[in-house]
């Protein structure tokens, strides 16, 4: 019996050996032990009827077979052939083994050219198989007789020997230095693979060809170690393997275990259920202290003399991987930096608060992939909130809802100022509450809108476009976001007041028309226009005729309504272009750009006509019986040329009105009758 140290030599190196003889390729091998009476310490996946994924029908009687044949042979150092319960035949080879004091080189998997059809039918009935279907798997198996099998039995003692006469151990140094030479010249390739898809295709192929794997397949995580994990077939298998959950990943590999992991059939069942697989090698892809990705090599053990050769490679590859997520960060931060500044420049131009509260909203949800979200401002009470943009959801509905501050999420969120990550809605401890069937996902988010120190709002995104959960990287970019939206939604209020105050300080208070101050601002630009483009340009001054008769008649409030609904009707009455202003008390001012005397004795006309007709309450009181108007009208160039030359001669023309009768238009600069020349426009012009 040889003497074989397979504490430096391992069996599986051994076996590989064995292997490369063609009279033991229709065997499947392995070694076992006899230890304190105990099953085969080597025994691994091996049964006598073959590996557990090819025969299924393997019985307690079959191991019993094993047991009494290893038995034999270790008791009478001898070969010995045997036939399980099945009828399959084996044999069991006994090896010394240095310190280990009986080993047996196993080897099965044929059969005798004769089935015992009456042995098979009675072994299918009592373990509640199909006949049949047994039937037609041994039949698949090769054939061979007992003397052949025992031969086989006689050339393998023989060779054991002679392999190690042959320096086993320079072969397998030999061997292991040509893969560590592949694997040197590869590390080129690994280092400068320029995509995950590259580099794994090369990690494959150097695995699968140097160490003979026939399926292998990689755990990527989708967004860090915790999270869910994406399966790739990368050699042997189909290509989308699904995803598994971080924790079911991580779990694969104990707490206090450094290295690789082997998993048992039940366990690679449970974890990848679609593959039929009888055992699998995991090795983490780590770099420093993270996780970038999971090798798992299925129907493979790595032996200890080659886990050195296969760390390289998985070392090689994960610090690739380090350094690709790395430049991803980096191609993904100054990405993120440019849309950020894109975004930025956009709000900077939009000066609508509306306006620039529907982009904050749409720009921050693009961030990050939201579907679903609001912006909501704390009202003037400070107890509040309101939604002012929508998305999602139809935006006169969002606005009927009503948040108070300190209650529900987007109400503490205000109250707190601090910002809410939520991945699950239901199970978050800080929330605990149903999800509303209008959300499609669980996990949200929510910013708190802050001016300086104070918080004015919240902007709430839900529903990613992938149906992920939103995360810290999610989160560290929209308070980078709002952060900066904060200061245009501060200009834009403040722009918002300028424009309130402006037009405050140019609106009379009490008709709603422009007021005297901006009259002269307004003259000013359209005068210049006049000039620059050699237009003409018409100012109309209107004073309501014994006004102050109708506000002692009547009083204040009758003369204020009266104002006012002779403001209305100058409005209406006006052209668009027009600008209709009150120059005081009782008198207004219209400047009619690019019109001239003629074209602005229709308007005035019109204006004085709808003034007669309208019926002001008391107003047969009035000496004239009626409240009218006096129009007196001035155009640039004839009349003037300054904002204050036309309306002097404007107000000189007025003046003839009122001297002339009241309830009528004068036309300034005129030697003719005014009434006269009137007459002959409203003629030519049709009017009555």
């Amino acid at each position: 019996m040889p003497h074989v140290n397979l504490t430096t030599i391992q069996p599986v190196e051994l076996l590989e050996a064995l292997k490369s003889h063609q009279f033991l390729a229709p065997y499947h091998l392995t070694f076992c032990c006899d230890q304190d009476g105990g099953m085969p310490r080597y025994k691994s996946r091996f049964t006598v009827c073959g590996s557990p994924h090819q025969y299924h029908f393997c019985t307690h009687s079959c191991m019993l077979a094993l047991e009494d044949a290893v038995g034999r042979a270790v008791a009478g150092n001898r070969p010995v052939v045997f036939q399980c319960s099945v009828g399959l035949l084996n044999f069991a080879v006994p090896l010394r083994a240095g310190d280990i004091p009986f080993t047996c080189l196993i080897g099965g998997g044929v059969r005798d050219k004769s089935i015992d059809l009456a042995r098979m039918e009675s072994l299918a009935a009592a373990d509640g198989m199909d006949a049949f279907a047994l039937l037609a798997e041994i039949e698949e198996l090769p054939v061979a007789t007992v003397e052949e099998v025992e031969e086989v039995a006689r050339k393998v003692q023989e060779l054991v020997p002679s392999l190690l006469a042959r320096n086993l151990h320079s072969q397998i140094f030999e061997k292991t230095m040509q893969r560590l030479t592949a694997i040197s010249g590869i590390s080129t390739g690994i280092d400068t693979a320029e995509s995950v898809c590259d580099l794994m295709t090369l990690i494959s192929e150097t695995l699968g060809v140097l160490f003979d794997i026939s399926k292998i397949a990689v755990l990527i995580p989708q967004n860090g170690p915790t999270s869910p994990y994406t399966v790739k077939g990368i050699w042997g298998l189909q290509r989308d393997l699904g995803t598994i959950s971080g924790p079911k990943a991580l779990g694969m590999f104990p707490r206090d275990r450094a290295g690789s992991v082997v998993l048992q059939e039940d366990e690679c069942r449970s974890i990848f259920p679609d593959l039929e697989v009888s055992h699998a090698t995991c090795l983490r892809l780590t770099s420093g202290q993270a996780v970038h990705g999971i090798l798992v090599l299925f129907d493979a053990s790595i032996p200890p003399r080659e886990e050195l050769l296969v760390s390289l490679v998985t070392g090689k590859a994960a610090t690739q991987l380090a350094r690709m997520r790395e430049k991803d960060k980096y191609t993904s931060e100054i990405a993120q930096a440019r849309e950020l500044l894109t975004m930025f420049s956009a709000l900077s131009r939009t000066e609508s608060k509306d306006q620039l509260n529907e982009q904050i909203l749409g720009m921050a949800a693009d961030l990050v992939d939201a579907t679903c979200g609001s912006l909501m401002f704390i009202d003037e009470s400070g107890s509040q909130l309101k939604i002012e943009s929508a998305l999602g959801m139809n935006l006169h509905l969002a606005q009927s809802m009503v948040v108070q501050v300190g209650t529900g999420i987007a109400g503490k969120v205000a109250a707190s100022g601090n910002p809410l990550l939520v991945n699950d809605i239901e199970k978050d401890r800080r929330v605990g509450t149903p999800n509303r069937p209008r959300f499609k996902t669980k996990s949200f988010v929510s910013i708190p809108i802050k001016l300086r120190e104070d918080t004015i709002g919240v902007l709430n995104l839900s529903d990613k476009k992938n149906q992920g959960i939103f995360t810290d990287a999610d989160l560290k970019i929209l308070i980078t976001f709002t952060d900066h939206a904060s200061i245009m939604i501060e200009r834009a209020l403040s722009i918002e007041r300028a424009d309130i105050l402006e037009q405050l300080s140019i609106t009379d208070h009490l008709t709603g028309l422009y007021n005297r101050r901006f009259l002269k601002r307004r003259m000013e630009e359209e005068l210049a226009r006049s000039i620059r483009h050699n237009l003409n340009l018409t100012v109309m001054l209107i004073d309501l005729d014994h006004f102050k008769i109708y506000n002692d008649l009547c009083g204040h409030l009758a003369g204020d309504r009266a104002l006012k609904r002779t403001a209305k009707i100058l409005s209406e009455t006006a052209r668009q272009m027009d600008v209709v202003t009150r120059f005081g008390g009782e008198e207004f001012c219209i400047i009619l750009p690019g019109t001239s005397k003629k074209e602005s004795i229709f308007v005035a006309e019109r204006i004085r006509r709808e003034i007669e007709g309208e019926d002001f309450p008391h107003e047969d009181n009035l000496p004239l019986g009626r409240l009218t108007a006096s129009i007196g009208i001035a155009s640039f160039p004839e009349d003037g040329s300054t904002e204050a030359s036309l309306v002097k001669a404007a107000d000189v023309a007025l003046y003839r009105a009122k001297s002339d009768g009241r309830n009528r238009v004068i036309i300034a600069g005129n030697s003719v009758d005014d009434h006269e020349q009137i007459s002959r426009f409203k003629t030519a012009l049709n009017l009555p």
